[in-house]
């Protein structure tokens, strides 16, 4: 008995398989690899320009590109994260050993609460100040034992950018030549593998100029905001802002809307007005207002798709999640519009 094409099928068996273990080795840095992939992208400019400079060196050309982005992006979040996780800590410590401090506040928001109508036809005995102790407290636990896990991810944090930074250097250097090699080895057309391509690039840009601005913008408003309304911890606020910025369209709200109706029930009811208003008429409508301008026609995918596409990504990938879930939509989306194209005859048959 002879089989024929036996070493097409055995080639085939060994490559899956080889490909199967190559794919465990690199998972674990799979996630800074594209980021990485991303960065070059929207760097790709700056790294032209000094190509131009250093007389076509590429690595010096890659090395200093490489030194803004940190300058631009790594240092400052180092250092806002290092004084935010700081004062949330000391604040937490302190509030969870000792209640006293906030009993205060309760007192303010159980008398607020059992003065509405509502409350008050259902009883009184609903909320206490006793209850809104404990819940904080309890809250106030668990928010340190994140923080202390935080600190115990912190070198894990710091080997994931060293390999974001590595892979970075030689996307810059190599990237063109690994998406010739990659197009070569591909079957699709190379008309398919170009809309791929721009599809990976026009998403990728418009989810950093968009989604991460637009939270830098609507967190830096919030921040001052919150001080201007007297707000104590005005920049972690704000930096909580930044991070619920980046689900779209109701990101923000999940921030200035609780703390300008706890500012009404703490009895600070100007300043609540204040926040709410601010929020509403002016953060709110930055998405509206600036993004189009930032993103332009970078992407045509539907709002619903984006905010699915956003919260399944942070679920799925942690917060890098808000740049590749949108990414992994489009590419999705792409592939089956190739599909209706190259097999359209056929699915026109089918669909008689």
């Amino acid at each position: 008995m002879q089989i024929k094409h036996y070493n097409v099928y055995f080639f085939v068996i060994i490559l899956v398989g080889i490909s199967a273990l190559a794919f465990m080795v690199v998972r674990p840095f799979l996630i800074p690899f594209i980021i990485a992939a991303v960065l070059a992208n929207l760097f790709g400019f700056m790294y032209e320009a000094f190509l131009k400079v250093t007389g076509k060196n590429r690595i010096m050309s890659s090395a200093l590109t490489c030194f803004i982005i940190a300058l631009i992006i790594i240092v400052p979040l180092f250092l806002i994260s290092f004084l935010v996780i700081n004062e949330a800590q000391e604040t937490i410590v302190h509030f969870s050993q000792d209640v006293e401090p906030g009993q205060g506040v309760a007192d303010k928001i159980v008398s607020s609460i059992s003065s509405l109508p509502i409350i008050k036809t259902l009883g009184t005995d609903i909320i206490s100040e006793r209850t809104i102790v404990d819940a904080v407290k309890g809250l106030s636990q668990n928010a340190l034992s994140i923080f202390q896990g935080a600190y115990s991810g912190a070198v894990h944090l710091i080997f994931v950018i060293f390999i974001m930074f590595f892979s970075l250097f030689y996307l810059f250097i190599d990237g063109k030549d690994l998406i010739k090699r990659i197009i070569k080895i591909s079957p699709l057309r190379d008309k398919y593998e170009m809309i791929l391509i721009e599809k990976f690039t026009s998403i990728s840009r418009a989810t950093l100029k968009g989604t991460s601005l637009i939270a830098v913008i609507q967190g830096t408003m919030g921040g001052i905001l919150f001080w201007a309304a007297g707000v104590s911890s005005p920049v972690l606020l704000g930096i909580l802002m930044t991070l619920a910025s980046i689900i779209p369209s109701i990101g923000s709200g999940l921030v200035w809307f609780p703390v300008g109706i706890i500012m009404i029930l703490l009895g600070n009811v100007a300043s609540g007005i204040a926040i709410l208003l601010v929020g509403a008429l002016v953060i709110s409508t930055v998405d509206n207002i600036v993004k189009p301008k930032l993103v332009g026609r970078d992407t045509q995918i539907h709002p619903l798709l984006i905010l699915l596409s956003t919260l399944g990504g942070i679920a799925l990938f942690g917060i890098t999640g808000f740049i590749i879930g949108p990414i992994v939509i489009a590419l999705f989306i792409s592939l089956w519009e190739i599909y209706a194209i190259e097999f359209r005859d056929q699915l026109r048959e089918f669909n008689k």
